[in-house]
This record gives C-alpha cells, structure tokens and sequence, in this order.
C-alpha cells in the first residue's frame, strides 16, 4: 500500500512540474524590435498586431520604434537596432542589392498628388511648361511627377523644378514660391479646398508606376532567426486581415500609437490599397506581387536612382512568404 501511495505522489510531482514547465515556456516570449512610420500606413498593421494581440500569440514581445522615412528605418536595420521595419515606397532603393528581404508586402500607395492654385490658370500637366514646380526629389512625389510629365510628352527639363522637404512643400505652394508641387496625403491639409486644384493622382497613371509599402528585415537576420521571422510575419498578416474588415478600429489604434487625433488618422486610410492575406496569396499565385515590385523598380530606373535592374526575387522572400501564408 505504501509502495501504491509513493508511486502515486511520485506522478503527482512528475506532472505538476511537467505543467510547470509548460507555463514557464509559454510565459517566455521572444522580443522584437520593429520599426514604423507614423502615418496610416506605415502603422496601422503593426498598432493592430499590438493592440488585438496577434503578437502575443505567437509568443513575441514587440517592441515598437517610430520613424519618419523608410531610409532611416532601413539604416537603424541593419545596424541591427531594429529587426523589422515598415518601409514606403522611397526606402526600397536601399534593399536592391539584397542585404535587406521583403517579407510582406502591406500595400499600394494612391495618396500621391499634383496641385496648384487655383488662381495660377494651370488646367493640365501639359501646363505644367516653363513653370516652377516643387517636389521632394527621391521620394513618390518625385516618381509620379516624372511619369506625368512623361504622359504629356514633357521631361524635367521643361520645368523649372525645386527640391523641396515633403514637410514644406505646402508652404511652398501657400506662399507662392512654386506654381505647382507634387505630394502626397497626409501633406496636403492646409492646400485643400476651393483655392486649390488637384490636376492629377497616381491613379491615373496605374498602367507606370505602382508604389508598394513592404515589411522588411536583413538577410542575416532571417538567416539566423527563421521560426521569429515566420511569427511576426504572422503576426502581421492576422493584423492585415483584421485592418481590412476593421478599418474604423484600425484608425483607433494608430491614433493611440502615434498620438495623431482620430480624425487626421481617418483622413489617410484612402491614401491606399490595404493589403489582406487573402489578396496577397491570390498576388503570389498570379504572379501579381513581382510585377508590382518590377514596376517599382523602374520607377526608380526612371529616377536614375539605381543604374541597372535586378531580378526582384533576389530582394523577396518569396518562398517563405508562400509557406507562411499557408499556416494561417
């Protein structure tokens, strides 16, 4: 009997420290860094991951970092400050040679606009001839611009044209300094109106240039932490799918992050196509997600911002994305 009775405590132990364990492991999460810009974009998906919980369940601890461009992102990346990051159209110069990997793409940009006054008697971008016009050279603003003029049978050499830091170039256009700016949302607050017109957006010039925002970490990074990269990129794709059908809540949550008032949040969830896991697996089943990549890329061809083009798959982690997506 007494042999039965320690036999039977002996299992007791066994299992409460097995359970113990369990708790212990489940307890310990993995941290991680990630970076993001402060606008709709470049933080909804992550504030939504936070906010629902979708890190959390794959066990991480994310700590997050705000940034204002995608470069700064991207630098802060590989010196290994960050593990991911969110980067816009701009910053997917500095991945082209591969040491940084597309993981996601989060979506496409529709917020880049050509404006002027009203008072200036500028109807067309054909217009646009012998005027001053103001952008920030390297960024959307710039690449739209140059398909524009392109599209009218224009270059930039027809125009007398400013570099101008996409944070002033409002200013720009107010105060009479440049007849005409390319920007994008949310850049245009104090230029809307019955003073000012918009003579063209980036969605009329779909067929040339498509601007995707990714998620992005370092080759060496992925490399070394693949079961941490497959989690967040999870993560990310649950908080994708919520954003969609959630966007109100999304809005709610970015606010919180950023501190901007819901209201200027709610302004800029149109400046985009928000991505869902669903439209991403239908984007790597027709081949959809290179072409947009390859479009980015010649916009930067265009811009001489790279001398020659790389085959996309060498900057996207295209394999793994498709694996991933078929986990959830």
């Amino acid at each position: 009997m007494k042999k039965i009775i320690y036999m039977i405590f002996i299992m007791i132990s066994i299992i409460s420290c097995s359970n113990k364990e369990e708790k212990e492991n489940k307890v310990q999460k993995t941290k991680i860094k990630v970076g993001y810009l402060y606008e709709f974009a470049g933080a909804s998906a992550v504030a939504v991951a936070k906010e629902k919980g979708f890190f959390e369940e794959e066990n991480l601890d994310a700590e997050l970092y705000e940034f204002f461009n995608g470069h700064a992102a991207i630098l802060s990346m590989i010196s290994e400050e960050i593990d991911f990051a969110y980067i816009g159209h701009a910053a997917h110069n500095l991945i082209i040679d591969g040491k940084a990997q597309i993981l996601i793409p989060n979506g496409i940009s529709k917020g880049e606009k050509i404006i002027t006054a009203k008072s200036n008697n500028i109807n067309t971008i054909a217009d646009l001839k012998g005027k001053t016009v103001a952008t920030h050279l390297g960024t959307s603003g710039e690449a739209m611009l140059l398909i524009a003029l392109e599209n009218a049978g224009l270059t930039k050499k027809d125009i007398n044209l400013l570099n101008v830091n996409i944070t002033n170039l409002e200013n720009t256009l107010i105060n009479k300094e440049a007849d005409v700016i390319s920007t994008w949302e949310p850049y245009t607050t104090h230029i809307r109106g019955s003073n000012y017109k918009m003579l063209a957006d980036i969605t009329n010039y779909s067929d040339k240039i498509i601007l995707t925002s990714s998620f992005v970490s370092t080759l060496e990074y992925i490399n070394n932490h693949r079961e941490t990269v497959s989690k967040f990129s999870r993560a990310i794709l649950k908080a994708m799918d919520y954003r969609k059908d959630h966007i109100d809540e999304a809005v709610e949550f970015v606010s919180k992050l950023n501190g901007n008032s819901i209201d200027a949040v709610k302004e800029e969830t149109d400046t985009g196509i928000w991505f869902s896991s669903s439209d991403i697996s239908n984007a790597c089943e027709s081949g959809d997600i290179l072409k947009w990549y390859e479009t980015q890329q010649k916009v930067f061809l265009h811009s001489q911002i790279i001398d020659e083009d790389v085959p996309v798959t060498n900057y996207i982690q295209l394999e793994l994305l498709k694996s991933i997506l078929n986990t959830l």
